[in-house]
């Protein structure tokens, strides 16, 4: 069983991984700093720019980015402790069928989604700048294909596939992104930082904080299917910290800086109007092929749990995921369904704040108290929800906080209160993750 795990680890999608099979803490650095070296964080400056003088707008940028930073640690070392995705860890907190009806479910559809977004994205962006720049016309629904194919079979090769692509995408986005910056202020000069600057801010500090973490929060909500790759605490933090903070604040300064005297935060089409397209168009295609196979490596075990699939099968609920996102990119649904998708994406905090409690204070951080629960687990479920129809009032009634913050912080609060009235299945039974660990390995769950 060793053998057959060491060789085919990334068959599997839910059983935990080996400790001899898990990844360098540099590694994982680079796989977190793909996620955040995308589009959208070029579009998070942009916005921030036209409403809000420069650096104060850089600072509320960072405090998101630190927010969504430290959510990610605490849900991280949950995977870390335990070797197991976000949908197996909240066994615990849910129940089997309540994860699979309400955490599983919920992720499998919006990260199919946003995939095939992202492949529309990629492939509009790349049909348009070949025409511009060179003449040659390709058809958006041939694009999208080329672009989504490619970003499925890395993301069913599985975490190695992610680890390689961005070991060697990160550090060239870095150079096109420093080129990119120099080059537009040659061209543009500095004037426009100063011409261009926003006296009067049209959005609140506050505000500005709130959009960066919403961003990028649902990052910090599956951080464990990345972080279970990790050795061990220290790891998970120093590679969440050193990934996100120096790629997230990086990517969001130039953006700010090119929307000031470029007039465009994009890097791609101001590279494009500087005169090289070519690195305009390697930076549209690496950074949404690192970030969007993740989602769809995300989705293929979300999907597995959702399905009560075979465990071994994690490359086919994969190619599952990536074929219905490209058929959804393919009909252009998306466009009309992408306000669903994001606040499936929302629901995800309350998620997060009832599993910190559960593991952090109910469990006291010790992976030994932890045991998945089969069946239901309705303390866990009964708060998630409860949980979301108070950060919806606190948000949009009273207009108070922020509503991810508002859910994961409102969460965390009714499941410790609940919990002394109404103790859940998940600290009941003896045997924790060791015993888990063991039945694992003896007895492969849904495994055919």
């Amino acid at each position: 069983m060793a053998e057959q795990q060491k060789n085919n680890s990334e068959v599997f999608a839910l059983r935990p991984t080996p400790m001899n099979e898990r990844k360098s803490m540099l590694d994982m650095v680079w796989v977190q700093a793909g996620c955040v070296i995308c589009i959208p964080a070029f579009m998070l400056g942009g916005l921030v720019a036209a409403q809000m003088p420069t650096w104060t707008g850089v600072a509320a940028c960072g405090v998101g980015y630190l927010l969504t930073l430290i959510l990610m640690i605490v849900l991280g070392i949950q995977g870390a402790d335990l070797g197991i995705p976000t949908c197996a860890v909240s066994q615990s907190t849910f129940g089997k069928n309540g994860t699979r009806l309400l955490v599983s479910s919920l992720f499998a559809i919006s990260l199919m989604g946003f995939f095939g977004l992202q492949v529309n994205v990629c492939g509009e962006a790349f049909a348009n700048l070949m025409g511009d720049a060179f003449g040659i016309q390709i058809p958006l629904t041939l694009s999208s294909l080329i672009w989504g194919i490619v970003m499925s079979v890395i993301a069913i090769i599985g975490m190695e596939g992610l680890k390689i692509f961005d070991k060697l995408s990160v550090p060239l986005l870095f150079i096109i992104m420093v080129v990119g910056l120099v080059l537009a202020f040659q061209k543009y000069g500095t004037a426009g930082i100063t011409a261009n600057e926003v006296e009067t801010a049209t959005m609140s500090f506050a505000e500005a904080v709130a959009l960066s973490f919403s961003f990028f929060s649902a990052m910090a909500f599956t951080a464990a299917d990345v972080t279970r790759w990790q050795r061990n605490r220290k790891d998970t933090i120093k590679s969440s910290v050193w990934g996100l903070m120096p790629a997230g604040l990086a990517t969001c300064i130039i953006g700010v800086l090119l929307a000031r005297i470029a007039g465009e935060y994009d890097i791609s089409l101001v590279l494009a109007k500087v005169g090289i397209p070519i690195l305009g168009l390697i930076v549209i295609i690496t950074a949404s092929v690192s970030t969007n196979s993740l989602n769809a490596y995300c989705g293929g075990l979300d999907t597995i749990m959702t399905f009560n699939l075979p465990d071994n099968r994690r490359r086919e609920a994969t190619a599952g995921v990536c074929f219905v996102g490209v058929i959804l990119a393919l009909t252009g649904i998306l466009g009309y369904i992408e306000t669903f998708l994001n606040w499936i994406c929302f629901l995800g905090a309350p998620v997060a704040g009832v599993m910190i409690a559960d593991y952090w204070i109910v469990g006291k951080g010790r992976p030994e108290s932890w045991h998945k629960v089969d069946g239901w687990n309705w303390t866990g479920c009964i708060v998630a929800v409860v949980s979301m129809v108070i950060a919806l009032l606190l948000y949009n009634v009273l207009h108070i906080g922020v509503f991810n913050l508002n859910g994961v912080a409102v969460a965390m609060v009714l499941y410790v209160i609940a919990e002394k009235f109404f103790p859940s299945k998940s600290r009941k039974l003896d045997g924790g993750t060791k015993a888990f660990v063991e039945a694992e390995r003896e007895e492969p769950a849904n495994v055919s």
